[in-house]
């Protein structure tokens, strides 16, 4: 039994409260706050570290809000290894770079590392070029270039699961101009396998029938506004490839991702389907 006694009688600083509330923000994706929070930390009484310890333990979000942070960095396996804060009279951009650290397999690492890399900046040239084209067709039509608006671009990543064996993340990729542009990366690695897993790695040579069974059965349970909402003819099959979306949840199942208008009406949004066997 542990033996709560010390904590009992701590003194908790008042500060203690927006330091994790800033944390929490942190986690959130809102890292314009680390520095303030580095700042709070620096003066907050040593005592309180175990409370910050016994946090890190309790709550997931703040666990990853701080994961960054040099004081606890070594208990994380990602971390934000890159930032781009920049902006000119096309954009302004707001970005991210995770890495994965302490697998004890040093090939997966750097190999899964330099592919978010190269997805980042491959995502970074493309909106640059996308940016350049809106402000270009926006002078082109009379627009005057003093009052065009920079694309807004943001790329950030959340962690969707991780375990001892399997670290499953999320990439998002969005920009604000004329019209919203969003596009999601999903990469499993099963640190075990040395491997980024595929539908058919976890499922098996029958995967595109389990998950199109699965799906069906999910949307049997929608109601009928929402199935008029799926596209006609449609082959559940032909849509489950070996490349096919997926990310673990928080329970470790599969998680399948679908474009906008790929499954349904652009209404129905980005559908996702837990698969069951």
């Amino acid at each position: 039994m542990i033996d709560h006694s010390p904590y009992d009688n701590m003194e908790i600083p008042p500060q203690l409260s927006s330091v994790v509330a800033d944390a929490l923000a942190c986690g959130q994706g809102k890292r314009r706050h680390k520095l303030r929070l580095l700042r709070l930390i620096a003066w907050v009484p040593v005592s309180v570290a175990a409370c910050l310890v016994l946090l890190l333990n309790l709550s997931p979000t703040f666990a990853q809000g701080v994961c960054s942070l040099p004081v606890v960095g070594d208990v994380c396996r990602i971390f934000v290894f890159r930032e781009y804060h920049s902006e000119n009279q096309f954009q302004y951009i707001d970005a991210v770079v995770p890495q994965i650290e302490n697998t004890g397999k040093t090939e997966l690492e750097q190999r899964v590392n330099e592919y978010l890399q190269q997805l980042i900046e491959n995502c970074l040239e493309e909106s640059e070029t996308r940016a350049k084209e809106y402000y270009d067709a926006f002078v082109a039509t009379g627009g005057d270039p003093e009052e065009f608006r920079p694309v807004g671009v943001n790329i950030d990543y959340d962690v969707k699961y991780i375990s001892p064996q399997y670290v499953s993340l999320h990439i998002s990729h969005y920009e604000t101009s004329f019209t919203a542009y969003q596009t999601d990366y999903y990469y499993t690695v099963d640190l075990d396998g040395e491997q980024v897993l595929t539908l058919k790695d976890w499922f098996g040579d029958d995967y595109q029938q389990i998950v199109a069974d699965s799906i069906r059965a999910s949307i049997s349970q929608w109601s009928q506004e929402q199935q008029q909402q799926l596209l006609p003819n449609l082959d559940l099959e032909s849509l489950i490839t070996e490349d096919r979306s997926f990310y673990l949840n928080e329970q470790g199942q599969v998680v399948v991702v679908f474009d906008k208008y790929e499954l349904a009406c652009g209404a129905a949004g980005r559908p996702e389907f837990v698969i069951t066997q």
